[in-house]
């Protein structure tokens, strides 16, 4: 199993409708349209459950490989909607990076591009990880 981007797990609470002037398909419309697709292929591939709606994704969500791999190219989709410029979003990622380490997590700031760290990074204690992500989500939840 692998754990959901970051950029999904993370972002797309904050970064629906946030797109950047002039940044075609990354209006709230276009990050639905890709996540809903990206969803509605999790389902099909055997994610029983997994929500059409971004800001129910529960955090600490893990994929198993082969629906990753059999929705890569949707995943990839809802990542080019999402201005990581945004502010909202930097400051949110900048919350989510705080509280993580106030869990005991190395995480780093998102920097003013906007990167987080890649999609199986734990830290070095995928558990811990884990568990300080549910943490944090929750926390940001509704922030």
């Amino acid at each position: 199993m692998r754990r959901v981007a970051l950029l999904l797990m993370l972002a797309l609470v904050t970064a629906c409708g946030n797109a950047g002037p002039g940044d075609p398909g990354s209006t709230a419309e276009g990050t639905n349209d890709a996540y809903l697709k990206y969803a509605q292929c999790l389902r099909k591939h055997g994610v029983e459950g997994f929500p059409d709606d971004p800001k129910k994704l529960p955090g600490g969500v893990e994929i198993p490989e082969k629906a990753g791999k059999a929705c890569a190219a949707e995943m990839e989709g809802v990542g080019k909607t999402v201005d990581t410029r945004d502010p909202a979003y930097l400051d949110r990622m900048t919350r989510l990076a705080a509280c993580m380490r106030g869990q005991g997590i190395d995480f780093p700031d998102p920097g003013p591009a906007g990167a987080v760290p890649d999609p199986g990074y734990d830290g070095g204690d995928k558990e811990a990880f884990d568990a300080a992500m549910r943490t944090c989500s929750a926390q940001l939840e509704g922030q």
